[in-house]
């Protein structure tokens, strides 16, 4: 059946959509609480005015990026925002998904390194692998897995493309294995940025902690965490 919204009154030109920020907007009809109900013409959405629930704020995303780079948990996220942990979770997916890795530079010098975690129980380890670029520091590419050949080669595939110049790890023979000679370097102090980087991820994200009961439940959750903190904006 067709809505026919022909009928329906129209809005002052201040009115403007949230969601494509167009002014072709009409009202339709009220909620069941008895608020103003509005709809685009232009991306047929419905919208109100003002809603009761947090979840629906405009700036909730960022606020979440941004409680998510100051290491508060999912339970510590939602008590500040005043929203369920399930809209929490769900907001993270969503945030994670529409962050795309940076472009990376070509002729660089990087260090690697890995860093262990818990998934779901602590008898489950998983390893965080993850490449800085040397001058700025910023992360470059990252994989969650077991401390394997497959885990480690995607971080080092995006090092390849780039043409890395230098590639730091420390002695895990794997390495070897993986990354040219010619550019591959297991000197002592070589990962001194990224062992310091590591100490800045256990800080910040208590998930990561040695001794902690907050680790990860979910190794989705915790690839979008991970995705949130190194390139959220």
């Amino acid at each position: 059946m067709i809505e026919d919204h022909s009928s329906c009154i129209r809005v002052s030109d201040t009115g403007i959509c949230p969601k494509c920020y167009s002014k072709n907007i009409i009202k339709n009809g009220k909620t069941k609480t008895g608020k103003q109900q509005y709809f685009c013409k232009s991306c047929n959405k419905r919208f109100i005015d003002y809603y009761s629930y947090n979840g629906f704020e405009k700036n909730l995303n960022s606020k979440i990026i941004q409680c998510t780079k100051e290491g508060l948990g999912i339970r510590s996220t939602a008590r500040i925002l005043k929203i369920s942990t399930t809209t929490l979770l769900k907001r993270i997916l969503i945030i994670a998904k529409s962050i795309s890795q940076p472009p990376v530079a070509k002729g660089k010098a990087y260090e690697m390194d890995e860093l262990q975690t818990f998934v779901k129980t602590k008898a489950t380890r998983i390893w965080l692998a993850y490449a800085i670029d040397v001058t700025t520091r910023n992360a470059i590419s990252f994989s969650v897995g077991n401390r394997s050949n497959a885990t480690l080669s995607k971080v080092i595939k995006t090092l390849q493309l780039s043409k890395a110049v230098k590639i730091s790890t420390d002695k895990l023979k794997n390495y070897k294995y993986l990354i040219d000679p010619k550019i591959h370097s297991t000197k002592k102090r070589g990962t001194n940025h990224i062992e310091r980087k590591n100490l800045t991820l256990r800080t910040h994200l208590k998930r990561l902690n040695r001794k902690t009961i907050c680790f990860s439940r979910s190794l989705v959750i915790l690839n979008s965490i991970l995705k949130i903190y190194f390139w959220g904006k």
